[in-house]
């Protein structure tokens, strides 16, 4: 049902567009100034009729509008009101609609719990949330930690004579540390290895020759049989046994 038909915008006959001196009989100036009022009881009359309809699909509740509410999702006041008839039916049978008990209607020692649990379980996430943060810091700290440690490469190399020889490791050592069997560094001024980092060879005080040096994927030995011997066939020439060398190797 629409009530714009019983809308009284303006009157057929006003009496402000009458002329000053009406050149009009008595019975039409009567029936002149009873028209406006009548046009307002018309329109009275017929909005009373409205608001009255039964009639489901015309009655005036159909057409009123109604704000929609969380438990009651209707449109107009008809449908508010069958929603509200439906939610009271459900209840009857055991059936309670979701979102109509709210706090309000809950004992107050039920409440109290409530908010017991509340703050129960904001002060849970608060001291969970801190320990995370804890945990993390700390696995953060040990990843650096781990990060910066190295692993430790042994390995042997036999002395073959030649002047120069390259060992590789399939990876550039951060340090290496070299000897031949028995461990001996030098013997007088002769040198059989040593400690060596990158950038930072092994040299031998006298002639300052290079003795032994990292390099990409392993590490260069050095010898001239005689102040460097890191590749030495038989070491000091007493045994015609090969010479044995031990490393280690930081990686």
């Amino acid at each position: 049902m629409d009530f714009s038909a019983n809308k009284q915008d303006t009157y057929e006959k006003r009496i402000a567009s009458l002329p000053d001196q009406p050149n009009m009989q008595p019975n039409e100036l009567k029936a002149y100034f009873d028209s406006s009022p009548e046009q307002l009881r018309q329109a009275h009359n017929g909005l009373c009729d409205a608001l009255t309809e039964a009639t489901s699909s015309a009655s005036a509740a159909a057409s009123l509008g109604f704000q929609r509410t969380a438990g009651v999702p209707a449109d107009n006041v008809q449908a508010a009101v069958e929603n509200v008839q439906a939610q009271l039916d459900a209840a009857v049978m055991g059936n309670i609609p979701s979102g109509s008990v709210t706090q309000d209607k809950l004992a107050q020692d039920v409440r109290d719990r409530f908010t017991a649990i509340e703050s129960t379980a904001a002060i849970e996430s608060s001291t969970r949330s801190s320990s995370d943060s804890y945990l993390q810091n700390q696995i953060n700290t040990h990843s650096m930690q781990i990060a910066g440690k190295c692993e430790i490469v042994l390995g042997t190399y036999t002395g073959d004579g030649s002047k120069e020889r390259f060992i590789n490791l399939g990876f550039t050592p951060k340090a290496i540390y070299s000897v031949p069997f028995g461990g001996r560094v030098s013997d007088n001024s002769r040198w059989y290895g040593g400690f060596a980092m990158q950038n930072y060879p092994v040299i031998n005080t006298n002639g300052r020759r290079t003795v032994l040096q990292i390099e990409a994927n392993g590490f260069r030995v050095f010898n001239d049989g005689d102040q460097m011997r890191p590749n030495s066939l038989y070491g000091d020439g007493s045994s015609n046994t090969p010479l044995t060398y031990y490393y280690i190797a930081f990686r």
